[in-house]
C-alpha cells in the first residue's frame, strides 16, 4: 500500500500540467477522413495496429492522444515518420483525429508471459522499494486503463514491443544516456521544458529484464 501511495503522489505533482491541456471541440468525421489517408497505414483505420512496433490508438484517451499530436507537431516529442506525417496538419486536424480514434472500440489484449506473471504483477503494482522503483499501477491503474482527467495512457493490451521501446527511451532521458540522436530519448511528460519528467525519474531505474517483463505483462492486462 505504502508503494502505491508513494506512486500516487508522484502522478499528483504533474496534475496541474495535465491538467491543462484542453482539447479543442472535434469533429469525429473529419478525423476518420484523416485517419484513412493519414494514419491508418500504421495505426489502423480503426485504431488496432497490425505492427507491433507501432500503437494501438482505439479508444485511447483523447487528452493523451491530442497532447502527443501536438508535442510531434511542435517537435518536443521526436520522431521523424510522426513528425513528418503531422506537419501539414493544423491544430483542429490534431483535435479531429485524436477525437475520432478516442471514439473507436478500446484495441484487445495480447498473451503475456506467464513464467513472469509473477514477478510483473508485483513490479507492476508496487515496484521495487530496495531499487528506487516505483509502481506503474499508481498512475495508469491496477488494470492499466490509465486516466482520463490527468491524460495517463490506457496502456493495457497495447503491443509489447511498442511498450518496450518507450519505456527504454524514457529510460535513456531519464539517465541522460550519451546517444546519438534525440529520437532515442522521450521526454515529452516533462512539466518543464528541460526538467526531468516523471516517466523518465521512473523508466531510469527500470533494468532490461524489468522492461521485457513488464512491456509482456502490459500487453496482456485488461
Amino acid at each position: 500500500m505504502k508503494k502505491l501511495i508513494a506512486a500516487a503522489s508522484l502522478c499528483v505533482a504533474s496534475f496541474s500540467v495535465q491538467a491543462a491541456i484542453i482539447v479543442p471541440e472535434y469533429d469525429v468525421n473529419a478525423g476518420k477522413q484523416i485517419a484513412e489517408t493519414v494514419c491508418a497505414a500504421c495505426h489502423g483505420v480503426n485504431g488496432v495496429s497490425m505492427v507491433p512496433a507501432q500503437p494501438n490508438l482505439g479508444g485511447q484517451n483523447v487528452k493523451y492522444l491530442y497532447k502527443q499530436l501536438v508535442n510531434f507537431k511542435a517537435g518536443y516529442r521526436k520522431n521523424g515518420i510522426m513528425q513528418s506525417q503531422v506537419a501539414n496538419l493544423s491544430q483542429q486536424d490534431l483535435a479531429d483525429v485524436a477525437g475520432y480514434y478516442a471514439s473507436q472500440a478500446p484495441w484487445g489484449v495480447g498473451f503475456g508471459n506467464p513464467a513472469t506473471n509473477q514477478e510483473a504483477t508485483k513490479l507492476f503494482l508496487g515496484g521495487d522499494k530496495s531499487r528506487g522503483v516505483i509502481g506503474c499501477a499508481g498512475c495508469h491503474g491496477p488494470d492499466a486503463v490509465g486516466n482520463t482527467w490527468a491524460a495517463f495512457p490506457r496502456l493495457g493490451g497495447q503491443h509489447a514491443q511498442y511498450i518496450s521501446t518507450q519505456l527504454k527511451l524514457f529510460r535513456a532521458a531519464g539517465r541522460d544516456d550519451d546517444i546519438d540522436s534525440d529520437e532515442q530519448k522521450r521526454v515529452n511528460d516533462a512539466a518543464k521544458e528541460g526538467e526531468m519528467g516523471m516517466m523518465q525519474t521512473v523508466a531510469s531505474k527500470l533494468s532490461d529484464r524489468d522492461i521485457r517483463i513488464l512491456s509482456d505483462y502490459i500487453s496482456a492486462v485488461h
